[in-house]
């Protein structure tokens, strides 16, 4: 399984916003576990309560803070956060028609890694770098 550990590089350099990613890497590294010991499927449902909650509460304030320091890429990341909520949401029915199976498990945890690579280092840096300038901009 793939483990992810918290660098620099996935830093966007807004301490809050950082907190909230580092969060959401430890859960996925603890599914990643379960699914290695053959727990997957019991504790994805924990994931994906986390996930809906995590959802609203975090993109909420990483949509906020981009709106307000009006960053390009703002509605771009606000496209891919819903993209998110329809994807984990079809996954989340999958899930439990499947009778809690341990591929669906992988197949999440799979969904999960790729959105942590793609939307943190390609997005929520972009909308980091553009908050810290309007900051300095301010000072």
């Amino acid at each position: 399984m793939q483990r992810f550990e918290w660098s620099d590089s996935l830093s966007i350099g807004v301490p809050m916003i950082d907190s909230q990613h580092r969060e959401l890497i430890a859960a996925t590294n603890e599914i990643g576990e379960a699914i290695e010991r053959g727990n997957g499927a019991n504790a994805i449902k924990k994931l994906l309560v986390f996930l809906k909650f995590y959802a609203e509460w975090h993109f909420g304030n990483e949509e906020t803070c981009a709106a307000k320091h009006s960053c390009p890429m703002a509605s771009v990341n606000q496209e891919a956060h819903k993209k998110f909520i329809e994807t984990f949401g079809k996954l989340h029915d999958q899930y439990r028609q499947s009778d809690a199976s341990e591929e669906i498990a992988l197949k999440i945890y799979n969904e999960l890694c790729e959105w942590l690579v793609s939307h943190i280092l390609k997005i929520d840096t972009q909308i980091g770098a553009c908050i810290k300038e309007s900051l300095a901009q301010s000072a």
